[in-house]
């Protein structure tokens, strides 16, 4: 394999940064000079804003395009920062892809580490990724982070299907170009979680690794998408990735010790309980599974406790989160 400072002698960026903007002015300067202060330099930095209410970002981006080739600013009507992340991936030109996010930061030997991580794993890994800090602006506080390294399967799956069981963050992420091109990138109906969506579809026919190395600064801050951790957009969100992910995955992959129905159906009651356990609860997809379970092995206790909780989830509803909204799953009947 060859090392990341050879591999740009084509004249191509080894690596595209793409990095969705939306009225974030304030950080994006901070964020550019962050990818400008890298030690590894065959980059390429796609900015690509969203469609911002004013010119700030376009000026700033600008600016800093002017006195480096390597830095684009694209605008785009406002769309998402799904569909923003897959422009930048269209019109990039690396090998390897990274995503940082507007108010993030690379430190200064991050994509180095990712590069060369990525270039040393075996074959199947196809996305690497490192620890990180993550800074509190309200207290300007730096919290040392590390990444929970990937579990083997099938617990793997289980990982990015339960809230802060993600281990990956965009911004300390490298991957594959080709493979995220094969996968479709981001799925525009989610705008949050939409990171989480497009590793677990990788994570089905790849493989991905951990370095126990700190490469990014993941800021929080009371403007950004995933501060609203229990908003009715969220929930639904946590609901369509969860149905996505579990309904298109073979029973067999999830549960591969169950031998016979009842097992099998035990182990969707499992699945299923796990779920209505968790915050921003995918009530929806948990009925989905014990309707699976009661298909397999019928059981009147099960269909008391379906019938129950179908009877409260419009009142948690409303109590939780002042709407009743839900998203359609056809049961398995």
């Amino acid at each position: 394999m060859t090392s990341s400072t050879d591999t740009g002698k084509t004249g191509r960026p080894v690596v595209s940064i793409i990095t969705p903007v939306f009225n974030r002015a304030e950080y994006l300067a901070e964020t550019i000079e962050s990818v400008i202060n890298q030690t590894f330099t065959e980059w390429e930095l796609l900015i690509i804003d969203d469609g911002s209410d004013t010119d700030e970002c376009k000026i700033i981006a600008e600016n800093y395009g002017k006195g480096d080739s390597r830095i684009q600013y694209v605008y785009k009507s406002h769309a998402g920062t799904s569909v923003a992340r897959n422009h930048g991936i269209s019109i990039s030109k690396g090998r390897y892809l990274g995503f940082l996010d507007s108010d993030d930061c690379y430190l200064p030997n991050g994509l180095d580490i990712l590069i060369r991580a990525l270039q040393r794993s075996p074959q199947n890994v196809k996305m690497v990724y490192g620890d990180f800090f993550k800074y509190f602006q309200a207290e300007n506080r730096h919290h040392p982070t590390r990444a929970t390294p990937p579990l083997p399967r099938p617990g793997l799956y289980f990982q990015f299907l339960f809230n802060g069981a993600n281990p990956v963050a965009p911004c300390a992420s490298l991957s594959d170009r080709a493979v995220i091109e094969q996968i479709g990138g981001f799925k525009s109906q989610f705008d949050s979680l939409e990171d989480r969506s497009l590793w677990s579809e990788l994570i089905r026919n790849y493989d991905i690794a951990h370095i126990p190395e700190k490469v990014a600064i993941y800021r929080k801050h009371e403007k950004q998408i995933t501060h609203f951790q229990y908003s009715n957009k969220r929930r639904l969100a946590c609901e369509r990735h969860t149905i996505s992910f579990f309904s298109s995955l073979p029973l067999h992959v999830w549960f591969p010790e169950t031998k016979n129905p009842e097992e099998k159906a035990r182990a969707l009651d499992g699945l299923a309980m796990a779920l209505l356990n968790r915050p921003n609860t995918p009530f929806d997809t948990a009925l989905y599974l014990m309707h699976m379970a009661n298909k397999m092995s019928p059981s009147p206790d099960r269909k008391t406790f379906m019938n129950n909780l179908e009877a409260n989830i419009p009142r948690i509803l409303q109590e939780q989160y002042g709407s009743i909204e839900r998203i359609s799953i056809p049961y398995p009947y």
